[in-house]
This record gives C-alpha cells, sequence and structure tokens, in this order.
C-alpha cells in the first residue's frame, strides 16, 4: 500500500455504541448491588449475577470489537478496502455514485481481488443479487454507516479514484 497522505476513511459513528457502552455499564452496576445486598436470595444472586455477565463482560467484548472494526471503509492510491470484505484496486471499479434508496453504492468490473480470501463469505453472487436491487451497484452502504451523506461520501470517493 502506498504511504498516501490523501486517504480516506468512513467510520461508523459512535454515537450510539458509546450510549449502549452507558446503558451495559448501568446494568452491569445494577447486577452488582443486587448481589451485594441480596447475598442470601439464590434468585437475586443468579439474576445479578447473569447481569454482570451479560451486560459488563459480553457488552465490554462486543463494544471494544465494534470499536476496532468501525472503519467501514477505506480509499487511498491504490485502492479501495471494504472492511471484513477485501481490497479491490481501482482498475477494478467500474463506477461510484448514490442508489436510487440514497445509499453510497460501489459498482465493480471484476471482483476477484475484492473476493480473494474473503473470510465473510461474500461472494460474487450475492454481489450480483445486491446489484439487481440497489439500482446497479454491488455494495451499498447507508448513512448510518458511513458516518457521512452517501453524496459526500460518493463524491469524496470520485475525487479521490485516478
Amino acid at each position: 500500500m502506498s504511504e498516501d497522505s490523501s486517504r480516506i476513511r468512513f467510520v461508523t459513528p459512535r454515537g450510539r455504541l458509546f450510549a449502549l457502552g452507558a446503558v451495559c455499564l448501568a446494568a452491569a452496576v445494577l447486577g452488582v448491588f443486587v448481589v451485594l445486598l441480596n447475598g442470601d436470595n439464590v434468585l437475586a444472586l443468579i439474576a445479578g449475577t447473569a447481569a454482570i455477565g451479560i451486560f459488563g463482560v459480553g457488552g465490554g467484548v462486543s463494544i471494544i470489537n465494534q470499536l476496532r472494526h468501525s472503519t467501514i471503509l477505506r480509499a487511498d492510491a491504490d485502492g479501495i478496502r471494504v472492511a471484513k470484505i477485501g481490497r479491490a484496486p481501482w482498475a477494478d471499479i467500474d463506477r461510484i455514485g448514490t442508489t436510487p434508496q440514497g445509499e453510497l453504492g460501489v459498482r465493480f468490473r471484476r471482483t476477484d481481488a475484492l473476493l480473494a480470501g474473503d473470510p465473510s463469505g461474500t461472494d460474487a453472487e450475492s454481489l450480483r443479487a445486491t446489484r439487481r436491487t440497489s439500482g446497479g451497484y454491488d455494495l451499498t452502504f447507508a448513512e448510518r454507516e458511513l458516518g457521512t451523506t452517501p453524496a459526500e461520501a460518493a463524491r469524496k470517493l470520485r475525487a479521490r479514484q485516478p
């Protein structure tokens, strides 16, 4: 990958994630209080321990994973990288725009490089299915995923495309 200072990243907005973190923290703290205040009530101990485990441990691990994987799309001089799918050189990209549904759309000439070693299980057939329902785009991204409007994201990506 080239060392280009004009890389573009689209990061999923984190406001809802932080709100979810606050709810998980409150539920885990409530679970701690239930355990501490009801030491002789078996049902309360089970409920409190479950709240600590589910919201404290499970919620914490989930939030950390979501923060680590919040960059959904990246573009640089070599091409674009789609989170959880792969990388495609600019030569493989046919067009970038907005779908009739108002989402960012990316259409590929070839998908071999993008799908090479894809751990998510995305295949050429699922991309073709998306193309049929999205106005001709193989991949689509909603505004809630991008952190900006799809039209602005398309404009930035097209400006970056050689």
